[in-house]
């Protein structure tokens, strides 16, 4: 049985001599291999997160519960019913009528506030006006509204990360070129590059994975992007490029031999 090509740069990321093999990639496969770490990782860590989801009505409810009294109140008047999009429309907004949910996700009439949900749920716009008196009702609204929202937030969160890890590579990527352009040991950006996009692996799994619990033992000391980059992980980057840049020499040395 073969071992996928994914698979085998997985492991070969943790073992410095195949960095020799690594660092001649073109570096948009790097960058790909990359996206799909990342994206495993994100995987993990949301089955990780997936019991959260289980608590998320009660611990919204318990925060709730930290007002007094919480009530909206406004006047609004509406000339014509609102699509959002204008065709095969997800929001419809007619606060003059009572509508039935087709198709729509979410659906605001004169009386309810109906969403789908798994099935279409909907609740009585009066409670939502009055937080503190409908506690129970308003957290399990909000509680699925979080939960419809998440996969857009990981999206976002996915491409914000993705971001980061990439300019993570090239400024650590570029600084090592520079530092071994002023030794004999020289080796082309892009194999620098690819060096890093590897040495990476680790960085993105434990820092993902992470996220779904604590990242405090990580030491936070900045802020990029909206997310954090932490001094253990980036030290440890550090490190793994060097241990790259040894195994690449390693093995060079063995070819010559």
């Amino acid at each position: 049985m073969q071992v996928p090509e994914f698979i085998k740069e997985v492991v070969w990321s943790f073992y410095p001599p195949r960095y020799h093999q690594l660092a001649d990639k073109p570096f948009t496969k790097s960058l790909w291999y990359m996206s799909k770490v990342l994206l495993i990782a994100f995987i993990l860590a949301g089955v990780l997160f997936v019991p959260r989801l289980f608590l998320l009505k009660d611990n919204i409810e318990s925060e709730l519960s930290k007002f007094d009294t919480f009530t909206l109140s406004g006047n609004i008047t509406q000339s014509a019913p609102v699509a959002i999009p204008k065709h095969n429309p997800w929001v419809v907004v007619d606060l003059n009528a009572n509508l039935t949910m087709t198709k729509e996700i979410f659906v605001i009439d004169k009386d309810t506030f109906k969403y789908r949900f798994i099935s279409p749920k909907s609740i009585p716009r009066e409670q939502l006006k009055d937080f503190s008196a409908n506690k129970p009702r308003v957290s399990s609204f909000l509680s699925a509204i979080l939960v419809m929202m998440l996969p857009g937030i990981a999206l976002l969160l996915y491409v914000r990360m993705w971001l980061k890890y990439f300019l993570m590579v090239l400024v650590f990527g570029t600084f090592f070129f520079i530092v071994m352009e002023l030794s004999r040991y020289r080796l082309h950006w892009k194999q620098m590059l690819n060096i890093a996009a590897h040495a990476l692996t680790a960085v993105i799994l434990v820092e993902v994975i992470a996220a779904a619990v604590s990242t405090v033992f990580l030491i936070p000391i900045m802020r990029f992007l909206g997310l954090n980059v932490y001094a253990i992980t980036t030290l440890a980057f550090a490190c793994l490029i060097v241990l790259g840049i040894v195994g690449y020499y390693i093995e060079d040395y063995r070819r010559k031999r």
